[in-house]
């Protein structure tokens, strides 16, 4: 079984970060609901993530950055507003009964998906802003940015 490309690109973070810091951050269920998934996985990036500003921090103040998510049905196509700080963005799409996603970063700016009935695709421009399009079967967009 092929893990999806989040899967790929986020996994490793979480085992590395798991034996760097020993507090207990939650671990991610991978499960055919998208939308628990991602928040799942952007809960374990925000423990993760401030586990590192304490680590790193020797005074005790606390970060005034988070992770936020949004998500967007995709019909057809459609232009985001831009977002500060984007971390990645996830696309999803229904197809065979299964849940397909891709995912695009700054440094990978686009992501497509294809299944038997459709395509979906996205694009994370140079403004922040996020073109996304869906053929016939609708998407889901899911942006994950800092505040």
């Amino acid at each position: 079984m092929k893990l999806p490309k989040t899967c790929s690109v986020l996994m490793p973070f979480l085992v590395a970060s798991s034996f760097v810091w020993p507090q207990a951050c939650p671990k991610v269920t991978f499960t055919s609901a998208t939308q628990q998934t991602i928040q799942n996985l952007v809960y374990s990036v925000n423990c993760l993530v401030d586990a590192s500003e304490q680590a790193r921090s020797s005074l005790a103040e606390s970060s005034q950055r988070a992770l936020l998510v949004e998500g967007l049905p995709i019909e057809g196509t459609q232009h985001t507003r831009p977002y500060p700080n984007i971390m990645f963005a996830v696309i999803a799409m229904p197809a065979g009964g299964t849940m397909k996603m891709s995912l695009a970063a700054p440094d990978n700016p686009e992501a497509r998906i294809l299944s038997s009935a459709s395509e979906c695709k996205i694009k994370i421009n140079p403004d922040n802003t996020i073109d996304a399009q869906c053929g016939s079967t609708p998407g889901t967009l899911f942006v994950v940015f800092h505040r």
